[in-house]
């Protein structure tokens, strides 16, 4: 009696968090694309161009960013008071760096090419975010113990948050963002190595961000979030 309890508390509890999750990073997602849509905007003014008021509206985005990282680092907390997951925090943390990149740059009214695929990535990140969240409430439901029946003999009493392919597939989908990016440093780089201190600096974080998508990696292989 005490396990099935203790269990309905449990999933209660995941429930509740699922759903504030999926509706925080929805909110966020369509702060992002706005500001993705105003940083287009602006940048098809030709920088000659340029006056007083596109210095305002960049700022103005710039302060709407720097919202979305604080909405960021609350999310961040309550995963990792959660503690159950590996992938989702990493995923919500890298995302969190994004948006504190693309918060400076705006600031400095930067909003070419770098800037833009910053703020896709963003958004990819949440909508692949909002995915994962969904699924798993769907799939709490359908596993949720009925009232008065006791778990199925060798249930786990302390159910993850998600799942283990729900945390592989979110690894995934950091690796293949990392490649993209490193696709399109690849590009911009001409001849053998980059010389630009901006490349360069955005060469080390990408270089910072796969060891961290490697340390999670390692993580979950080993169970640490068990």
């Amino acid at each position: 009696e005490l396990e099935r309890v203790l269990r309905q508390l449990r999933e209660e509890e995941m429930e509740r968090t699922l759903t504030l999750l999926a509706a925080r990073f929805r909110k966020m997602l369509e702060v992002q694309t706005r500001i993705y849509e105003g940083t287009k905007r602006l940048d098809r003014v030709p920088e000659a161009d340029r006056d007083h008021d596109e210095e305002i509206e960049a700022a103005r985005l710039s302060r709407e960013e720097s919202l979305l990282v604080r909405e960021a680092d609350r999310a961040l907390v309550l995963l990792r008071e959660e503690g159950s997951s590996m992938a989702f925090p990493e995923t919500v943390s890298l995302m969190r760096d994004d948006m504190q990149q693309v918060t400076e740059r705006l600031s400095e009214v930067k909003l070419g090419t770098f800037t833009q695929e910053l703020e896709e990535d963003i958004i990819a990140a949440l909508e692949e975010t909002i995915a994962a969240l969904d699924k798993a409430i769907k799939d709490l439901e359908k596993k949720k113990t009925p009232p008065g029946q006791a778990p199925p003999a060798g249930q786990p009493g302390d159910p993850p948050l998600v799942d283990k392919i729900a945390e592989l597939k979110m690894i995934r989908a950091l690796q293949m963002r990392i490649n993209r990016r490193t696709q399109r440093y690849g590009k911009i780089i001409e001849g053998e190595q980059a010389e630009t201190p901006e490349l360069l600096d955005a060469l080390a974080k990408l270089a910072e961000r796969q060891q961290r998508v490697l340390q999670a990696t390692s993580d979950l292989s080993q169970g640490r979030n068990d």
